[in-house]
């Protein structure tokens, strides 16, 4: 890997966070309970590829600029420390290799219209619940290239939102339709208790989440995506 003058502080990955790192397939699934430490594995992913592939394009999505800029863009300037500088007009990390990270958002499916002639490499979808079947959809075609590059999608959730459904379906269900390959798809399950940093500095967000109402704790203690 090549990486520039200047160094950036590696991150300590979870199990499962390694796990999500060394999947190649097609769709790659990560979450299915709060606190899983999905955001920070999602973007690391992203820097990771970036650096290791000169000139690939990454996007990541989520459903406002609010989320993005909570989510994603602050903590990208903090990892990346002016190696790579964010421009705030085109919403675009600049790697000096010629690779670079979008940040992009979409509430509704006019949104999308405005990305309809994007090419991405590697697409991550942050909390794909938030979205709908037909987004993923229109979300999932910018990913396309004739280059040597991955072409991959990452989609991080909970159970719950508009997109429960599909995301169910593909995988935790893993109910495909005729056109959709089963060997593409996997699913990463991880949990509060697999967020070894959150554990080790919040030990006690473990009875917050079991002293939620039955439902509410089934979904994001434990992960169960049957009550919704």
């Amino acid at each position: 890997m090549t990486l520039p003058s200047k160094t950036i502080e590696g991150p300590k990955f979870n199990p499962k966070q390694v796990e999500f790192c060394r999947s190649s397939v097609r769709y790659t699934g990560y979450g299915g309970a709060r606190s899983g430490g999905k955001s920070f594995v999602g973007r690391w992913k992203c820097v990771l590829l970036c650096f290791y592939y000169p000139g690939i394009t990454c996007m990541i999505m989520c459903r406002s600029y609010p989320e993005l800029e909570a989510n994603h863009i602050r903590q990208l300037k903090e990892i990346l420390k002016g190696m790579a500088p964010y421009n705030k007009t085109e919403k675009t990390f600049y790697f000096p290799n010629g690779s670079t990270i979008l940040l992009r958002y979409a509430a509704t499916e006019d949104d999308l219209l405005n990305y309809q002639g994007t090419e991405v490499d590697i697409l991550l979808i942050d909390e794909a619940t938030q979205i709908t079947w037909e987004m993923f959809v229109k979300c999932k075609a910018c990913v396309r290239g004739a280059n040597q590059f991955p072409k991959r999608v990452y989609l991080t959730f909970n159970p719950g939102g508009k997109g429960h459904a599909w995301v169910k379906r593909l995988f935790i269900d893993r109910k495909f339709m005729p056109e959709e390959n089963p060997a593409e798809y996997v699913f990463i399950q991880a949990k509060a208790a697999d967020n070894i940093a959150l554990m080790e500095k919040d030990p006690g967000y473990i009875n917050q989440l079991k002293s939620l109402p039955p439902k509410l704790r089934k979904a994001w203690l434990d992960g169960s995506w049957d009550i919704y």
